[in-house]
C-alpha cells in the first residue's frame, strides 16, 4: 500500500446492517487508512451505529449531514473534509459493500503512478455488482458506453464510484462549483 496518509469517504443512507462489516474491512487492508462515514441522517441509526464504531477506532470518522442531502452532495462534503486534515490520497466507496475493501491497496498502489484511479466492476468481460437488477447494470453499462465515447477516456466503468484521487487533483477542482443532486 502507500505510505501516505489516505481515507475512505463512504457516504451512507440506510447502510446500519452494512457497518459492522464494511468498517473492519476497510480499515484492516492497512493501519495508515482511515474511513470517513459521511451519513444523511439515516432513519435506520446508520449515524447512531458509525459514531459508536468511532469512540474505541481513531481511524474511523463520522460526518452526519442534516441538510441538502444526497450522494454527489456527500462526496462533495467528504472530499473537503479530507482535504482540510491533509489526507495525501482519497478513496470514494460505496457502503454497500459492491466495491469490494480488499481492492483497496491496488488502487492506492496505483495512485502512486496516477493522478486519478478507477475501479471497475467491469474486467475482463465479467460483471461484479452485488445484488443489482439488470436494469441497473444495463444503465451502468451503458452510461460508461456513452462517456467513453464523448470524453474519448478509456475507462472500463464510468460510473462505478470506486475512485482514488490525489489529493492535488481535487484541490484543483472547484468544489463550490460542482452542483448534483
Amino acid at each position: 500500500m502507500s505510505e501516505v496518509r489516505s481515507v475512505v469517504v463512504v457516504p451512507t443512507y440506510n447502510e446500519r446492517e452494512n457497518l459492522p462489516r464494511l468498517v473492519p474491512e476497510v480499515l484492516e487492508q492497512d493501519p495508515r487508512l482511515d474511513i470517513l462515514v459521511v451519513d444523511d441522517d439515516s432513519p435506520d441509526g446508520t449515524w447512531e451505529l458509525a459514531e459508536e464504531m468511532a469512540e474505541p477506532e481513531p481511524r474511523l470518522h463520522v460526518l452526519r449531514r442534516i441538510g441538502p442531502r444526497g450522494l454527489g452532495p456527500a462526496y462533495i462534503e467528504g472530499f473537503r473534509w479530507s482535504l482540510d486534515r491533509d489526507y495525501a490520497r482519497i478513496v470514494e466507496m460505496d457502503a454497500d459493500l459492491s466495491h469490494p475493501p480488499r481492492h483497496l491497496p491496488e488502487l492506492l498502489e496505483r495512485s502512486r503512478e496516477a493522478d486519478v484511479v478507477i475501479g471497475s466492476r467491469y474486467v475482463n468481460g465479467r460483471v461484479s455488482v452485488v445484488n443489482w437488477p439488470i436494469r441497473r447494470v444495463l444503465l451502468s453499462y451503458f452510461g460508461t458506453v456513452y462517456a467513453r465515447v464523448v470524453t474519448g477516456l478509456p475507462v472500463s466503468d464510468a460510473t462505478g464510484g470506486f475512485n482514488c484521487w490525489r489529493r492535488e487533483v481535487l484541490e484543483a477542482l472547484d468544489l463550490d462549483r460542482i452542483e448534483s443532486n
